[in-house]
This record gives structure tokens, sequence and C-alpha cells, in this order.
């Protein structure tokens, strides 16, 4: 009877252990249906700021996975974190040749993807705002503007900036920012000149191992819409903007970094009616002494002097103005060439005067060494004087057409020479 039993026990035990099995199996996925159905339910039922609280507050019993804002969301993994970056101007203030910078105002935004802060399964919303007291909490880029001589935070009536936490773990920052950055210009041409200045942007703290820049591959630039291409500054023209990665590399490291660069061709309008006009005018005016009398001495040095000096004048007030650099600009070698062409004409009228008084003096000289009858006294006063105040009169005529037809030409060689350059 034993031994039947003991038959019997040891053909029924697998066949118990499989039935336990196939029981405990169902029943762990009936549990396991129900948890998840408990949490998931649970989560999706956070509210904003309860889902908030939970991202940034992330701990465990070992603190292993913790939110710490002070390092990037790659940091552990050895991967660079790819930030995205996208400028929007407000406007474009100001353009300084004298101390060499430019202001603007601009909404600087950037994106990059922060696994830690993923929401996929835990609420319904699309973004969550995050406000500016809280923002601390999260981890931002490290971004300066190398070329930046002054910058300042808009705080009225609230810091304008704004950060959105994407349920994908996507972070986007944007802040709104007043700049003055300098720009070398290169001033040969002034004033029919373009200047091409740049935007530097780069990462201060993390090498290229920790964070990389890029641009927004759609609109990296994009204007307000009062301030759109070939807008009109108070002195140039924004014709158009291109942007560029770049790598800068300090104590054996290599930054991210990346630039934009704003072309802007200054309007000549203004330089034509304060500066061109009024020099060519003054220099119009010194020729109307080629039509004055030769016996008009004081009509033609007053009107000589005149110009010269209105035109040194004019020219200095223009020149105050301008950085003082080592080359010759454009609007120098205008100033000076007309100043040439002023101060010829002075020049010419003590020729022809020289040539005036010649003829008077060898007339007393001939009237001192010869003593004729009156008749041939008057053939002796018409010879020399004459010929003298024919060659005077001469000179004058030349004058009228030689100088304005040498300053047409060149105006051509001027206007050809620094607009097509």
């Amino acid at each position: 009877m034993t031994h039947v039993y003991f038959k019997t026990c040891k053909w029924i035990q697998p066949v118990i252990n499989k039935m336990a099995v196939i029981e405990l199996y169902l029943l762990f996925v009936v549990l396991s249906s129900q948890v998840d159905a408990g949490c998931g339910s649970d989560v999706s039922k956070l509210s904003r700021r309860e889902l908030i609280s939970f991202l940034l507050n992330q701990t465990d019993a070992n603190e292993k996975n913790a939110y710490d804002p002070r390092v990037p969301p790659e940091y552990e993994k050895d991967v660079p974190t790819n930030v995205t970056i996208k400028l929007f101007l407000l406007s474009f203030d100001s353009v300084s040749e004298t101390t060499m910078d430019y202001s603007v105002e601009i909404y600087l935004t950037m994106s990059w993807i922060d696994e830690r802060l993923m929401f996929l399964n835990y609420s319904n919303s699309k973004w969550l705002e995050i406000d500016t007291k809280i923002m601390s909490e999260v981890w931002v880029p490290d971004v300066y503007f190398r070329n930046e001589k002054e910058a300042s935070f808009h705080e009225v009536t609230v810091p304008n900036k704004y950060m959105h936490l994407y349920p994908d773990g996507r972070v986007r920052y944007s802040m709104r920012l007043s700049l003055t950055l300098s720009c070398r210009m290169t001033l040969v041409n002034f004033p029919l000149d373009s200047q091409n200045c740049p935007m530097l942007i780069q990462s201060y703290t993390y090498t290229t191992e920790n964070v990389l820049f890029s641009w927004d591959e759609k609109d990296p630039i994009t204007f307000d819409e009062e301030m759109k291409m070939d807008q009109e500054l108070p002195q140039f023209i924004i014709e158009n903007s291109t942007t560029e990665m770049c790598e800068v590399r300090a104590d054996q490291s290599s930054f991210a970094c990346i630039k934009a660069f704003f072309t802007l061709k200054r309007d000549i309008r203004y330089y034509i009616i304060q500066v061109y006009i009024p020099s060519i005018l003054i220099v119009v005016l010194s020729w109307v002494s080629f039509w004055l009398d030769l016996e008009s001495i004081p009509a033609r040095v007053s009107l000589g002097v005149l110009t010269v000096l209105t035109l040194n004048t004019h020219g200095s007030n223009v020149q105050a103005n301008l950085p003082k650099v080592s080359y010759i600009k454009a609007i120098d070698v205008w100033t000076v060439t007309c100043l040439v062409f002023v101060f010829s004409a002075l020049l010419e009228f003590a020729y022809v005067n020289v040539l005036t008084r010649r003829g008077e003096k060898e007339l007393l000289s001939r009237k001192k060494n010869n003593c004729f009858c009156d008749q041939k006294i008057t053939q002796t006063n018409k010879s020399p004087a004459s010929n003298y105040k024919v060659k005077a009169r001469r000179v004058d005529k030349i004058s009228r057409l030689g100088f304005p037809l040498s300053f047409i030409i060149f105006n051509i060689g001027y206007w050809f020479i620094y607009v097509y350059s």
C-alpha cells in the first residue's frame, strides 16, 4: 500500500507543479495590470503644480535620480547637450563709427532636450510654464556674448523671460536683452561703405564635450513686423543677415560658438545733403572770380579767402564726428580735393593779378628811362600793359572752362571708384 501511494504521488507531483506555476503567472499578470492601471490613473491626475514639484524634486531612497540643476542633462553619459539658438530682433537702435559698436534689442531663445524632465505618462498638458521664481531650479546653458560691451535684462514690470517644459523633455528658454556689441568697421569707403557687424555667442564654462550650440534650422534670425529686412535706420539699411558655426580654443580646450552677421549699408542721402552738395556749391562759388574784372581786386580776394575758409571749416566739422584712423577715407579724398580746387582758384587770381601788375611795372619803368613825346609815350603805354592784360584775361577764360571740366572728371572718377569698388 505504501508502495502504491508513493507511485501515485510521484505521478501527481509534476502536474501540481505545473498548475502552481500557471496560477502564479496569472496572478502576477492580474496584479501587474491593476498596479499599472492604478499608477497611470494616479499620475495622470497630477495637477501642474504637483507635476512641476515632482519633476524638479525627483528622489528615491538613494537620491541617485534626484534632479540636479548644476549639471547638464547628459553630463554623466559623456554626450554633449545640443542647444538650439534662435534670435528675434525687436529693434536695431544705433550704429556708431566713433565707438565702433551697435545696439540691438532681442529675444534670445534656446531649446534643448533634458530627459530628466520628461513627463509623457504623467500629464495630458502640452507644456508646462515655469515661473521666473523657480527657473533657477532648472539647468540652463551658460551663454554669453563675446563681443558685448554693455548688456541688460528687462525687468519691468517683471523679469522678461519665460521657460516651457514639454512632455518629451524639451526645454524652451527665452529672455529679452538689450545689447551693445562691438563692430570693428573699415572706413576706407566712408560714407559710401557697407559694414558687416558680428554677434558672437559662446559657452563660457562647458567645453564641446558637454555642450554644443547650433542655429535653428528654419528661422535662425527673425525680425519684428515693424522691423523687417531693408529697414532704414538713421544712417544705415539692414541688407542681410547670415549665420555660421565657429569654434573657440582656449587653454587647450574647445568651446561651443556660433556667429551671426548683419550687413549694414550706409544711407548716402544724409551725406549728400550735409556734405557733398554744400562743398560742391562752395567750389562752384570760387569760380565766380573768373568772371570778375581784373581790376576788382578786393572782390576777388574776399571771394577766394572766404571760400577757402568756409570749406576748411565745413571739412573740420565732418571730421569731428569720425574716429581718428590712420588710413585715408573716401570723405577725406573728397574734402581735400575740393579744398585744392578752391585754393587753386585763389592762386589763379594771384597769378592773374601778377600778370596785370607786371605790365604796369614795365610801363612805369619805360616812362622813367625814356623821355619821348606824348605820342610815343601813348604807344608805349598801350604795348606792355595791354599785352599782359590780354594774357591775364586769357588765363581767366581758360580757367572758366578748365576748372569745371576738371571737377567733373574728378567726380566721375570718385563716384565710379568708391561706389563700384
